[in-house]
């Protein structure tokens, strides 16, 4: 009966070790997982990918407000993890850790879908006023995006920069000769020359 007694008193003691040494384990157990992601292993990226990515992917579409572009947005975040991941002890510090980098990664891929969408949107206006007899052109924001990535990168990188620069960053044709040592005409007839050749190629791919 005394031995009962004893248990008694020392069984809150012994319940709190217990459960002191469980999230010891967990601690430890995340900490050697995520120092092996940081290491590249297959089976730790496994585990990674099967504990958080559907997560990761409900939290990129809360921060972009579009579900479809969640998945490139988590896409992105794999890599960036990948580069700069450390080891965690605490799945808290771990998950606000993938949650920074996905909010980084959601307002760089929004930035670039407002740009190439506006690049699309002053083609379209250039276009409409030169080509009246051209079938409609009306971009959506992803429609617009897809074709700006696939018309540019058929074009050399040079002209692709030269594009951008007139009709997504807003440069003036004076500006653009300046930084390229050439004279405003030059740039005025090469830019002409471009906005007829992404032309051909958007009729093509459209």
């Amino acid at each position: 009966m005394a031995d009962d007694g004893i248990l008694a008193a020392w069984s809150p003691l012994l319940t709190s070790m217990d459960g002191e040494t469980d999230e010891r384990r967990a601690e430890l157990a995340l900490a050697e997982r995520t120092r092996r992601l940081s290491e590249g292993d297959d089976e730790a990226w496994r585990w990674f990918h099967e504990r958080y990515y559907l997560s990761l992917l409900r939290y990129a579409a809360s921060r972009t407000g579009n579900s479809s572009g969640a998945s490139e947005v988590v896409q992105q975040a794999y890599l960036r993890i990948a580069r700069h991941v450390r080891p965690f002890a605490v799945d808290a510090h771990f998950w606000g850790w993938l949650c920074c980098v996905v909010r980084c990664v959601a307002l760089d891929h929004t930035r670039h879908v407002t740009r190439r969408a506006a690049l699309m949107e002053k083609f379209a206006h250039w276009r409409a006023g030169h080509f009246r007899d051209d079938i409609d052109f009306h971009p959506s924001t992803n429609h617009a995006s897809a074709l700006a990535d696939e018309a540019l990168a058929k074009l050399s990188s040079d002209d692709a920069a030269l594009l951008r620069r007139k009709y997504w960053d807003g440069c003036t044709t004076a500006e653009l000769a300046a930084a390229l040592n050439a004279t405003p005409k030059s740039i005025e007839n090469r830019l002409a020359r471009l906005r007829e050749r992404l032309r051909e190629i958007i009729l093509r791919i459209q």
